[in-house]
């Protein structure tokens, strides 16, 4: 059974949750094994994990790391690796995808592929230190693994310092190979002194690490002694120049808040005029529909709802009133429900209208006068009608129905090739 020393060293990309995403490389950055698992518990995964080789960095995709891979780190004795920022969905895909490329590998889901691009990141954060151990063993004497450089030197070590701890190693391997006559209990004792002498070595790297983290703190705590002060000393030379540029700057938003108000003071009472002309040109043609006889036909362009809603706007169309579509094309069951909520009592239409709003008409009993039928007298740009002409049609039956369909789509059809006609001779 081969030692651990000498088993492959590996980064391990983790991506945890109830699908547990793994993407485990070398440190050379090939793919060792990319998958996934439902339920994966840390006990499952690293037995999954130490079946590949010796992990020497977990890593996540997303910083600061989720307390599911430090407590793994901490099983594995390996190190733990986040990015100094999140990885975006973005560089995420980038980055797996030209590996894919390159490697011919496929991942199936996107834990899958949050795990590759933790592994990646961590491999892309040591590369270039992995290529000066390669270049730098190349001239060192002796049978060393690059990859246990590699893991030396990612838990702290310098080069140089690995080097010469594993050449000790080496030494000591050598040594108790020579000395055969060693008893198993002496063996276990060198191992232990070994394992002892490598536990003193990462005791030394924590103290060292702590001292770093303690002067650090004590940096932060001048740097924000010195803010405070910088403000306290930036509150103290604040001049009355200015406070007499903050006058100046409120006195020209409240001049411009005055103008902007004037404006819309003026606004309104345009608009006021505007309807007291409307009021009394309607009360002029309500006295004229008095003194004649005649019924208002409120006029709409358009039988859609945005021709409904113009006229509503203009004409006040409401309860009781007749109405007078200048073109009743267009329009369906839904404009035909917003004229009836209106209360509108008479519609005259223009053209062919659709049987389906007539169906809705004829089912409230809103009678649909064709516009030919009626004498339609234009009084000051408004259309008037004689009531008792209206009534009359209504009588007789001389009103659109839904079951008219074939004279509806004779009109239509009728109207098409009209415009058809007009648009020919035009182009000529």
């Amino acid at each position: 059974m081969s030692k651990k020393s000498d088993m492959r060293k590996l980064i391990v990309g983790v991506d945890p949750g109830l699908n547990c995403g793994l993407a485990v490389l070398t440190f050379d950055g090939a793919p060792v094994l990319i998958e996934s698992q439902r339920g994966w518990s840390l006990a499952k995964l690293i037995e999954r994990i130490v079946d590949l080789g010796e992990p020497a960095i977990i890593s996540s995709d997303v910083s600061p790391a989720p307390s599911f891979l430090e407590r793994l780190s901490k099983k594995l004795n390996a190190v733990l690796f986040e990015p100094a920022i999140s990885m975006s969905v973005e560089e995420k895909h980038q980055m797996t995808r030209a590996y894919m490329e390159r490697y011919n590998v496929k991942v199936k889901n996107i834990h899958e592929i949050d795990a590759l691009a933790a592994a990646l990141k961590a491999y892309q954060h040591y590369k270039n230190k992995f290529e000066q151990i390669d270049a730098k063993l190349k001239n060192v004497e002796g049978d060393l693994s690059p990859d246990n450089v590699k893991d030396l030197v990612v838990r702290g070590y310098s080069i140089a310092r690995a080097v010469k701890f594993l050449r000790g190693l080496s030494a000591s391997k050598t040594l108790t190979t020579v000395r055969s006559g060693f008893s198993q209990e002496e063996k276990f004792r060198n191992l232990v002194k070994e394992l002892e002498e490598r536990l003193m070595l990462e005791r030394e790297r924590v103290r060292l690490l702590k001292d770093i983290n303690r002067e650090l703190h004590l940096k932060i705590k001048a740097l924000n002694a010195e803010i405070e002060k910088l403000k306290e000393t930036l509150k103290n030379v604040r001049s009355e120049q200015t406070a007499q540029i903050r006058r100046e700057r409120e006195y020209q938003r409240l001049v411009e808040e005055i103008t902007s108000l004037k404006s819309k003071i003026s606004e309104q009472e345009s608009q006021i005029e505007a309807y007291r002309q409307a009021l009394a040109h309607f009360q002029r043609l309500s006295d004229l529909e008095l003194k004649n006889g005649l019924t208002l036909l409120k006029p709409i362009e358009s039988f859609t709802k945005d021709g409904l809603e113009k006229s509503f706007k203009l004409y006040d169309i409401k309860a009781g009133d007749s109405v007078f579509i200048l073109d009743s094309s267009g329009g369906g069951p839904a404009t035909a429900e917003l004229l009836l909520k209106r209360g509108v009592r008479t519609v005259i239409a223009r053209g062919a209208m659709s049987y389906q709003a007539l169906e809705i008409f004829e089912n409230y009993h809103v009678p649909v006068i064709p516009a030919d039928k009626v004498s339609i007298m234009w009084i000051e740009g408004l259309p008037y009608a004689d009531p008792e002409e209206m009534k009359k049609l209504v009588r007789e039956g001389k009103t659109m129905k839904a079951s008219d369909k074939f004279e509806i789509l004779k009109t239509i059809l009728d109207d098409h090739l009209k415009e058809l006609s007009d648009e020919k001779i035009k182009k000529q």
